[in-house]
């Protein structure tokens, strides 16, 4: 009884658990034409053009959007929702 407890059957087990989930896992997210046209058009209307973009000293990019078109006014909640400016004394 002392071949159950050796590390070789828990890698084992490990392993076989790890193939069945990654095939599990690659035919779930298998998408029909129509459901990939869908998610495409739900992507271009959530990106937005950038107005100007620029980079710092690191090089990581920047990309401004218009102030009236960021996409978290896109929300239903913030519809015909008007920024508030807050004057400064």
């Amino acid at each position: 009884m002392d071949c159950w407890r050796s590390p070789s059957w828990f890698l084992l087990f490990l392993a076989l658990c790890f193939l069945l989930w990654r095939r599990a896992t690659a035919e779930a997210f298998v998408l029909t034409e129509e459901e990939e046209m869908e998610l495409e058009r739900e992507l271009q209307s959530l990106n937005k053009p950038f107005v100007t973009s620029f980079k710092d000293e690191y090089g990581i990019t920047y990309d401004c959007v218009d102030f009236y078109k960021q996409p978290a006014f896109d929300h239903p909640l913030l519809k015909n929702h008007t920024p508030i400016q807050v004057k400064r004394f």
